[in-house]
């Protein structure tokens, strides 16, 4: 009679870790958003489940300590982000463009609220050359992108022409007025996955004012509103923050 030689129990324990690791459903990552911005870390989903990185917990206040095969977590205040080394704004005191809770940034940060992607470019005084007798004011260029999978119009997800855009002030003045030349044709033109498109706003005081008075008055902040509306015909399009609305501070750049 033949004696089979069994596996050693090394060999078999191996064999059932691989067969293990062979049937775990695969992981995907996914873009995280802390507070309203993109985040440098990805989430990870296994069989349905969403996985966050511990190196992520700490900027929305919560104490992570590993050791001994324990993981502890601690919530507690959220943890103050560095000051800018820019000149900071000064508070505008209550109401107004600086207590709006929106999806916040710096020049040429990119914003994201679920939906659309946004970033201010640059800040430029202008002169009103479409025969308004404006005068002098200040040009805000942004860049708004689709963010999402589908091709969806501004005017089908909360940015609509004569939706509420603002530049606020050291001094407490804000400006809305624009002559918004061509801005209907973005807010209507469908873009598909990933397009967007460069817009100047040109934004001028409401009493026309001196050269020289509005280069010595620089705007602290710009806010372009962002309602929280979807067209019913959309599907699987969301916004991921309470306020899709987004405020720029432009006093500092990154």
């Amino acid at each position: 009679m033949t004696n089979l030689a069994l596996p050693s129990r090394s060999r078999v324990v191996r064999r059932l870790l691989l067969s293990a690791l062979l049937t775990l459903p695969a992981a995907s990552a996914q873009t995280l958003i802390l507070n309203g911005k993109v985040s440098n870390e990805k989430t990870v989903v296994v069989g349905g489940k969403v996985y966050v990185p511990l190196s992520a917990l700490p900027s929305l206040g919560v104490q992570v300590s590993s050791g001994s095969g324990v993981t502890s977590l601690t919530g507690g205040k959220a943890v103050a982000t560095a000051p800018s080394t820019s000149t900071p704004a000064a508070n505008n005191g209550s109401g107004g463009v600086n207590q709006k809770a929106s999806v916040s940034g710096c020049i040429n940060e990119w914003l994201f609220n679920g939906v659309w992607r946004m970033r201010v470019t640059k800040v430029m005084p202008i002169k009103d050359e479409a025969g308004y007798n404006y005068g002098s004011g200040w040009g805000i260029a942004v860049e708004i992108r689709n963010g999402t999978a589908q091709t969806i119009r501004l005017a089908d997800t909360g940015i609509v022409y004569n939706g509420a855009m603002n530049l606020a002030f050291s001094d407490g003045d804000s400006w809305a007025k624009d002559t918004r030349e061509g801005w209907q044709d973005k807010t209507y033109a469908k873009l598909p996955q990933g397009a967007g498109f460069l817009y100047t706003f040109r934004m001028y005081p409401e009493a026309k004012m001196a050269d020289a008075d509005v280069l010595a008055k620089p705007p602290q902040k710009f806010l372009l509103e962002n309602l929280k509306k979807i067209d019913s015909d959309l599907k699987n399009v969301g916004f991921t923050v309470p306020d899709p609305s987004f405020r720029v501070d432009l006093t500092c750049k990154k």
